[in-house]
């Protein structure tokens, strides 16, 4: 629920984070190799390779991803760097 009690407000230029999903059917964990840069999630496995320009810079060390096997799905969370988040956060 929204109370409107901080500086956010339920809209996109408020989140935090961005999250990826990615199906991977009939893939390993550990088939799975994942680059995160500034701007480019570059995904390779050995049946898909994924080169994914994001919409915002991300910072790369503070990412996580997982892995959920029985739905071969892999999500990637990824804190997004902006130049107004000491506005939108404080």
């Amino acid at each position: 629920m929204f109370l409107g009690m901080s500086r956010k407000d339920p809209s996109t230029a408020c989140c935090e984070d961005m999250l990826i999903k990615i199906k991977l059917p009939d893939t390993k964990a550990s088939d799975i190799t994942l680059d995160i840069q500034e701007k480019i999630l570059d995904l390779r496995s050995p049946q898909k390779k994924l080169l994914l320009h994001l919409p915002h810079p991300v910072d790369a060390e503070s990412g996580r991803a997982c892995f959920l096997h029985e739905k071969g799905l892999l999500e990637v969370t990824l804190r997004m760097k902006r130049e107004l988040d000491f506005i939108n956060f404080a």
